[in-house]
Protein backbone atom coordinates (compact mmCIF):
# COMPACT_ATOMS: atom_id res chain seq x y z
CA UNK A 1 0.00 0.00 0.00
CA UNK A 2 1.40 3.05 -1.13
CA UNK A 3 2.02 5.47 1.38
CA UNK A 4 -1.06 9.00 1.62
CA UNK A 5 -0.06 12.53 1.47
CA UNK A 6 -0.50 12.51 5.46
CA UNK A 7 2.09 9.68 5.94
CA UNK A 8 4.48 11.43 3.96
CA UNK A 9 3.86 14.91 5.65
CA UNK A 10 4.78 13.16 9.21
CA UNK A 11 7.85 11.03 7.91
CA UNK A 12 8.94 14.36 6.60
CA UNK A 13 8.43 16.30 9.64
CA UNK A 14 9.76 13.67 11.81
CA UNK A 15 13.01 13.31 9.70
CA UNK A 16 13.30 17.23 9.89
CA UNK A 17 12.78 17.33 13.72
CA UNK A 18 14.30 13.99 15.28
CA UNK A 19 18.03 14.22 16.29
CA UNK A 20 20.63 12.01 17.61
CA UNK A 21 23.05 12.76 20.16
CA UNK A 22 26.40 11.83 19.10
CA UNK A 23 27.64 8.96 21.61
CA UNK A 24 24.77 6.73 19.78
CA UNK A 25 26.32 4.31 18.17
CA UNK A 26 24.25 1.77 17.40
CA UNK A 27 21.49 2.94 15.20
CA UNK A 28 19.81 -0.56 14.76
CA UNK A 29 16.60 0.62 16.17
CA UNK A 30 16.48 4.05 14.77
CA UNK A 31 13.61 3.35 11.88
CA UNK A 32 11.45 1.57 14.54
CA UNK A 33 11.45 4.79 17.16
CA UNK A 34 10.96 7.00 13.69
CA UNK A 35 8.57 4.87 12.10
CA UNK A 36 6.70 4.85 15.87
CA UNK A 37 6.86 8.58 16.23
CA UNK A 38 5.32 9.30 13.18
CA UNK A 39 2.72 6.99 14.00
CA UNK A 40 2.19 8.84 17.55
CA UNK A 41 1.80 12.07 15.65
CA UNK A 42 -1.08 10.45 13.06
CA UNK A 43 -2.64 8.84 16.28
CA UNK A 44 -3.62 12.71 17.19
CA UNK A 45 -6.67 14.76 16.49
CA UNK A 46 -6.21 16.52 12.71
CA UNK A 47 -6.16 19.75 14.82
CA UNK A 48 -3.36 18.91 17.24
CA UNK A 49 -1.39 16.90 14.60
CA UNK A 50 -1.72 20.40 12.16
CA UNK A 51 0.10 22.13 15.53
CA UNK A 52 3.05 20.59 14.10
CA UNK A 53 3.11 20.28 10.46
CA UNK A 54 2.42 23.96 10.25
CA UNK A 55 5.20 24.44 13.09
CA UNK A 56 3.05 26.41 15.53
CA UNK A 57 4.68 24.29 18.02
CA UNK A 58 8.73 24.25 17.86
CA UNK A 59 9.30 20.66 18.72
CA UNK A 60 12.60 18.72 18.32
CA UNK A 61 13.20 15.01 20.08
CA UNK A 62 16.26 14.47 21.09
CA UNK A 63 17.49 10.13 21.35
CA UNK A 64 20.09 10.17 24.10
CA UNK A 65 22.70 7.75 25.54
CA UNK A 66 20.82 5.69 28.77
CA UNK A 67 21.62 6.63 31.87
CA UNK A 68 22.91 4.64 35.00
CA UNK A 69 19.18 5.12 36.06
CA UNK A 70 16.21 4.52 33.46
CA UNK A 71 14.29 7.54 33.17
CA UNK A 72 10.77 7.95 31.12
CA UNK A 73 10.52 10.18 28.40
CA UNK A 74 10.65 13.87 29.10
CA UNK A 75 9.99 17.26 27.67
CA UNK A 76 11.89 20.53 27.97
CA UNK A 77 10.34 23.63 27.66
CA UNK A 78 12.78 27.13 26.30
CA UNK A 79 11.97 29.97 25.23
CA UNK A 80 9.18 33.21 26.36
CA UNK A 81 5.68 31.98 26.18
CA UNK A 82 4.85 33.63 22.50
CA UNK A 83 7.97 31.61 21.17
CA UNK A 84 8.12 28.89 23.25
CA UNK A 85 11.45 25.59 21.57
CA UNK A 86 9.91 22.18 23.40
CA UNK A 87 12.45 19.34 23.41
CA UNK A 88 11.04 15.99 24.18
CA UNK A 89 14.40 13.32 25.01
CA UNK A 90 14.18 10.13 24.35
CA UNK A 91 16.51 7.40 25.71
CA UNK A 92 18.16 4.32 24.02
CA UNK A 93 15.67 2.27 26.24
CA UNK A 94 13.28 3.31 25.13
CA UNK A 95 14.10 1.77 21.30
CA UNK A 96 13.27 -1.64 23.33
CA UNK A 97 9.64 -1.01 24.96
CA UNK A 98 6.92 -2.77 23.00
CA UNK A 99 5.23 -0.46 20.26
CA UNK A 100 2.29 0.60 22.85
CA UNK A 101 4.22 1.19 25.29
CA UNK A 102 6.36 3.58 23.97
CA UNK A 103 3.40 5.11 22.19
CA UNK A 104 1.32 5.73 25.11
CA UNK A 105 4.83 7.87 27.01
CA UNK A 106 5.36 9.45 23.58
CA UNK A 107 1.72 10.67 23.46
CA UNK A 108 1.95 11.82 26.86
CA UNK A 109 4.92 13.94 25.99
CA UNK A 110 2.91 15.32 22.76
CA UNK A 111 0.06 16.38 25.35
CA UNK A 112 2.87 18.31 27.14
CA UNK A 113 3.69 20.25 24.00
CA UNK A 114 0.04 20.66 22.67
CA UNK A 115 -0.94 21.87 26.29
CA UNK A 116 2.19 24.66 26.10
CA UNK A 117 3.84 23.28 29.08
CA UNK A 118 5.67 26.32 30.87
CA UNK A 119 9.54 26.30 31.70
CA UNK A 120 10.84 25.17 35.00
CA UNK A 121 11.77 28.41 35.47
CA UNK A 122 8.14 29.62 35.22
CA UNK A 123 7.01 27.02 37.88
CA UNK A 124 6.12 27.39 41.64
CA UNK A 125 9.54 28.06 43.63
CA UNK A 126 8.36 26.45 46.59
CA UNK A 127 9.62 22.74 46.75
CA UNK A 128 5.93 21.15 47.65
CA UNK A 129 4.03 23.86 45.32
CA UNK A 130 6.42 22.64 42.29
CA UNK A 131 5.61 19.43 43.36
CA UNK A 132 1.68 19.54 43.13
CA UNK A 133 2.03 21.86 39.83
CA UNK A 134 4.36 18.76 37.96
CA UNK A 135 1.86 16.30 38.79
CA UNK A 136 -1.42 18.70 37.96
CA UNK A 137 0.57 18.79 34.46
CA UNK A 138 1.36 15.16 34.16
CA UNK A 139 -2.47 14.82 35.05
CA UNK A 140 -3.57 16.97 32.59
CA UNK A 141 -1.20 16.00 29.76
CA UNK A 142 -2.83 12.52 30.56
CA UNK A 143 -6.72 13.69 30.46
CA UNK A 144 -5.36 15.42 27.06
CA UNK A 145 -4.45 11.32 25.57
CA UNK A 146 -7.91 10.16 26.84
CA UNK A 147 -10.12 13.14 25.34
CA UNK A 148 -7.91 11.91 22.00
CA UNK A 149 -9.25 8.68 22.15
CA UNK A 150 -5.83 7.48 23.04
CA UNK A 151 -6.61 6.05 26.64
CA UNK A 152 -5.65 2.37 26.20
CA UNK A 153 -1.82 3.90 25.16
CA UNK A 154 -1.98 6.25 28.23
CA UNK A 155 -3.01 3.12 30.78
CA UNK A 156 -0.64 1.19 28.99
CA UNK A 157 2.04 3.74 29.97
CA UNK A 158 0.85 4.05 33.66
CA UNK A 159 0.74 0.57 34.05
CA UNK A 160 4.52 -0.40 33.08
CA UNK A 161 5.52 2.66 34.89
CA UNK A 162 3.62 2.99 38.32
CA UNK A 163 3.69 0.47 40.69
CA UNK A 164 -0.12 -0.87 41.01
CA UNK A 165 -1.23 1.44 44.25
CA UNK A 166 0.14 4.20 42.78
CA UNK A 167 -1.45 3.45 38.91
CA UNK A 168 -4.94 3.01 40.45
CA UNK A 169 -4.33 6.27 42.59
CA UNK A 170 -2.91 8.19 39.22
CA UNK A 171 -6.00 6.64 37.29
CA UNK A 172 -8.80 8.11 39.89
CA UNK A 173 -7.11 11.20 39.81
CA UNK A 174 -7.39 11.74 35.57
CA UNK A 175 -10.87 10.62 35.81
CA UNK A 176 -11.51 13.45 38.23
CA UNK A 177 -10.19 15.99 36.49
CA UNK A 178 -11.55 14.84 33.52
CA UNK A 179 -15.20 14.79 35.78
CA UNK A 180 -14.17 18.59 36.69
CA UNK A 181 -13.27 20.11 33.37
CA UNK A 182 -17.19 18.23 32.05
CA UNK A 183 -19.15 19.70 35.08
CA UNK A 184 -16.97 23.27 34.83
CA UNK A 185 -17.59 22.96 30.55
CA UNK A 186 -21.67 22.80 31.12
CA UNK A 187 -22.09 25.61 33.49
Amino acid sequence: MAPTEADQAFAAYVRKILRFSPQIKDTSLTEITVTRIEKALSLLPAENAELFLSSERNLAVMLLPDTSLPIGMTTRTEGPADSRRYTIELREEHQNQPEDLFLGGFLRELAHVVAGKPPESEWPSSRGERARFKERIEYAADAMVWRWGLRHYNLRFIAATYPPHWADRIVEDIEKMLREEDSQGTQ
